[in-house]
């Protein structure tokens, strides 16, 4: 079995590139202005799953079914590495007010 490293396409470009992968949950009502946020630091692209729940230091979290209140929304994003510092500082003064959660870990993106 060949290495990450070693994949490469027909013309030999390597098909990876190493990015940062960053998970984000947000409070719903904070998501457009995380997104407005985001988007002024040149960070455009991200994939989000609305009406997810869970547990954390501010106890259950996970929104009504009716009205959509206190709903929490999960962002996706991979980004080069020099542009984490900006994401995390953006991410952190949204989190503040309501709480949520930010990862950012080592991932492996296939390009195409």
């Amino acid at each position: 079995m060949r290495s990450l490293a070693e994949l490469h396409d027909g013309s030999g470009e390597c098909i990876l590139q190493n990015v940062k992968r960053i998970e984000i949950v947000v409070d719903s009502l904070d998501f457009k202005k995380l997104l407005d946020d985001l988007d002024a630091h040149g960070v455009h692209d991200y994939t989000a799953m609305k009406g997810v729940f869970g547990r954390g230091s501010r106890g259950e979290r996970g929104g009504d079914p009716f009205s959509g209140a206190f709903d929490n929304t999960y962002v996706l994003l991979a980004c080069p590495p020099e542009q984490v510092d900006v994401i995390v500082e953006t991410v952190r003064r949204v989190l503040v007010g309501r709480g949520g959660m930010c990862l950012v870990s080592d991932a492996v993106w296939v390009r195409h």
